[in-house]
């Protein structure tokens, strides 16, 4: 049985393509996929679900972004 979140370690704060690319790659494996990147004096993480909404997490929930809105949106949001 694989795993129910898959985690990957991002160099930078992740950009549009990339969270296209984390909803897509959730999607396919029908699995959410963490992704940790650093961010000011800390280490934030995104987790994606497979049906497309993104959680961005710090100790704990910061903000949560619905399948409708883009991965421009989400983009954007992560740089404020």
């Amino acid at each position: 049985m694989p795993d129910a979140v898959q985690r990957l370690d991002l160099d930078e704060r992740p950009d549009a393509a990339t969270i296209t690319s984390l909803r897509e790659q959730a999607s396919t494996d029908a699995v959410s996929v963490e992704a940790h990147f650093p961010a000011e004096d800390t280490q934030k993480r995104l987790v994606v679900s497979p049906r497309g909404t993104v959680v961005l997490l710090n100790d704990v929930s910061e903000e949560t972004f619905n399948q409708s809105q883009s991965a421009e949106e989400i983009a954007d949001a992560l740089r404020g």
